[in-house]
């Protein structure tokens, strides 16, 4: 009965580790794989309410938005130390976002209608900068909570175009993976567990061995 139970116990572990390699193994190979994000454009508002959350599967999302620009931003040391610069949108059904139109360039805001479409990204969550006068230290709405009464949209736009042109050179958008850590460090992991799962096999095969071995001297 004790050797069965060992078995079953060696069995489980190794079961155990076995899995945990193939977890890391697959969140390796979903690092070394590009996200695929829907290109489909599509307006904010049949994605996101403005006052809602963005989802995961939001993120990255090509949208977009009818309205005009209200006020400037400048959102410094981001895109490689480059300055972005960052408007307030309002849309034509008064709602509020923030809006990433480029590297930073001084272009005077009109009362022009735009068409915009971009990419849909997750507020920032750490300062770069200070934030002072006209300068942001982080692209997040909650900035502006105190600055509108309209509803403000959580998230915000990464330019792609405006129409009419705006003259900004943008900024290139990258999906970030959703999987943490680096490929060789779930690669490292895998050895490791599959290293356990190896360890695991040969301790009840060396105790399976001094047992023989004890029985053979008892005689």
């Amino acid at each position: 009965m004790k050797r069965i139970w060992q078995w079953l116990i060696t069995a489980l572990l190794v079961a155990i580790f076995l899995s945990l390699a193939n977890w890391q193994w697959n969140r390796a190979d979903e690092l070394k794989n590009p996200v695929e994000i829907d290109q489909t454009i599509i307006p904010i508002d049949s994605l996101i309410a403005p006052t809602g959350s963005i989802t995961d599967e939001s993120v990255g999302r090509r949208v977009s938005i009818e309205g005009k620009f209200v006020s400037s931003w400048i959102a410094p040391n981001q895109e490689k130390g480059r300055d972005w610069s960052v408007g307030l949108f309002q849309s034509r059904d008064n709602a509020m976002i923030l809006v990433v139109r480029g590297f930073y360039k001084d272009i005077p805001i009109t009362d022009q209608q735009i068409r915009l479409i971009g990419n849909l990204v997750p507020p920032q969550s750490k300062d770069v900068a200070e934030t002072k006068g006209n300068q942001i230290g982080r692209v997040d709405s909650a900035l502006f909570v105190t600055k509108t009464d309209l509803p403000l949209y959580a998230p915000f736009i990464q330019a792609i175009s405006e129409e009419p042109s705006s003259g900004f050179e943008i900024v290139p958008f990258e999906m970030g993976n959703k999987v943490p850590g680096y490929y060789w460090q779930h690669i490292s992991y895998v050895v490791v567990w599959t290293l356990f799962a190896i360890t695991a096999i040969y301790l009840l095969l060396y105790q399976r061995r001094l047992e023989k071995n004890s029985d053979k001297v008892q005689l």
